[in-house]
């Protein structure tokens, strides 16, 4: 019978979805004792309750740790270490090449960083798109490759039609924006917020306020 104080060890021992190296090597371990005919068993004790094996277990692992002459007995990373810092690398090197790229302007009013990014879920649509982006619908952009005269918005205000343009100012959308604004100003928020707020923080009222903009008629 083998006695241990840490419960988090024997949890992990019980589920197969884990697969730290040590936990793999108890295993192991026990798989060949039982090979061998042996009956293994563990058992939970409260740890510093005065059993002496228990007590002794204590005693050496200080002295393990206060030892700065003893060999090193482990020294390989877990693997979910390793994949952790590896997926964090790659996001600061994203974050890093997001940051210092001099395309997708728009976008990067909606999504600044690309952890948050990756936290939200984005509604797929052609509306959503084009509004988050700025391609394809607004007047500035057809303007920029001459498939319309002029980029200005027919809503009177005489502003250029961007994206910065429709969501707090249009007026041909005050309605919608109405509610938009209620729902950001109701969490404690200022109008107008920031354009990642819109995504992060109020995406369903955001995207409804995306579907209900024709933007045929802007």
């Amino acid at each position: 019978m083998v006695n241990t104080d840490s419960k988090v060890t024997l949890d992990t021992l019980q589920n197969r979805n884990k697969h730290y190296i040590l936990i793999a090597n108890i295993r192991k371990g026990i798989k060949r004792l039982e090979d061998q005919q042996w009956t293994v068993l563990i058992n939970w004790v409260k740890a510093h309750v005065g059993i002496q094996g228990n007590e002794m277990a204590d005693r050496l692992a200080k002295m393990a740790a206060t030892d700065d002459i003893g060999k090193l007995v482990y020294d390989k990373i877990p693997r979910e270490t390793i994949i952790t810092e590896g997926k964090e690398k790659e996001i600061t090197k994203w974050q890093e090449q997001w940051t210092s790229s001099t395309k997708g302007a728009e976008s990067k009013l909606f999504f600044p960083y690309i952890k948050e990014r990756m936290k939200t879920m984005i509604p797929i649509s052609t509306e959503f798109t084009a509004m988050e982006t700025g391609h394809g619908v607004t007047r500035s952009y057809r303007h920029r490759f001459k498939i319309i005269p002029n980029s200005k918005c027919p809503c009177g205000l005489k502003e250029e039609q961007t994206i910065n343009h429709i969501i707090p100012n249009c007026t041909q959308l005050e309605n919608d924006r109405r509610i938009l604004r209620n729902a950001t100003v109701r969490t404690g928020d200022t109008w107008r917020p920031l354009f990642e707020q819109l995504t992060r923080k109020h995406i369903k009222t955001f995207k409804k306020f995306v579907r209900s903009t024709d933007f045929s008629v802007l």
